[in-house]
């Protein structure tokens, strides 16, 4: 199975603050064994089995346990189809990002695709590797001049035979990397470093990584106090699942 994201937030969602210490250990191992849909078994021996293999809750415990977690948190969506019970997770795509997808073996629930907190609906087309994944549209309207030092945007035709002046639509996960440096280090990246994160960008785009996993990855980089691109780099590709044996 695919490693699954875990956000750093869900230890400070707001939701889950009702939920037990019992029901939020539950919730998080829902998150860890969805499928690439959003989509696991709902029934109580089988959420008893991935959460409290050690512990002696009883079906009854874990099945009110896990129709709290659907009441206080929208997010978790539990469903039936021919008798059998089914979880969706209604923000997968937000989160889990998987290198190659592979659809869900489980019913969709009633009414999908569904709707996320936001009201923004979820679709059923499937994001493919190489496809950049994002919650916000592009800014196609945002152009950057390319040459020596100008420009705010990833110059990643540099070297390539385009002349100084050339006009580049720097993709959101480029725009992140750079956007998101000196916020989080406090300085402008040098010349080194900006031909590091343009190394990084084309790594992570191919894994399908978003804007937001960029930000929260300097945001835990800065946390920890290891302000080293390497750093978020590595975090970066745990998230995406990808092995990183060596720099790109």
């Amino acid at each position: 199975m695919t490693r699954r994201w875990l956000a750093p937030d869900f230890f400070t969602d707001e939701k889950m603050k009702r939920a037990t210490v019992p029901e939020r250990l539950l919730a998080a191992a829902i998150i860890a064994n969805q499928d690439d849909d959003g989509r696991l078994r709902g029934d109580p021996a089988y959420l008893r089995s991935i959460a409290f293999l050690y512990d002696g809750y009883s079906l009854d415990e874990v099945r009110e346990m896990r129709d709290h977690l659907a009441k206080i948190n929208p997010n978790i969506h539990v469903y039936q189809n021919d008798g059998d019970d089914y979880i969706q997770l209604k923000r997968y795509k937000r989160y889990q990002r998987p290198r190659y997808y592979h659809p869900s073996k489980f019913p969709v629930p009633p009414g999908w695709p569904l709707e996320e907190e936001s009201n923004q609906a979820v679709t059923t087309q499937q994001p493919q590797s190489h496809q950049i994944v994002t919650e916000k549209q592009p800014l196609s309207d945002q152009e950057v001049t390319l040459g020596e030092g100008k420009g705010k945007g990833l110059d990643l035709d540099k070297g390539r035979g385009i002349g100084r002046g050339t006009k580049h639509t720097p993709s959101p996960v480029g725009l992140a990397l750079l956007e998101n440096f000196p916020k989080a280090f406090g300085r402008e990246p040098d010349s080194r470093e900006r031909a590091y994160l343009r190394d990084i960008e084309k790594e992570i785009s191919a894994a399908g990584a978003t804007a937001e996993q960029v930000h929260d990855a300097y945001k835990e980089a800065a946390g920890q106090n290891k302000l080293s691109l390497s750093y978020v780099r590595a975090i970066l590709l745990d998230w995406l699942g990808i092995e990183r044996n060596r720099s790109p």
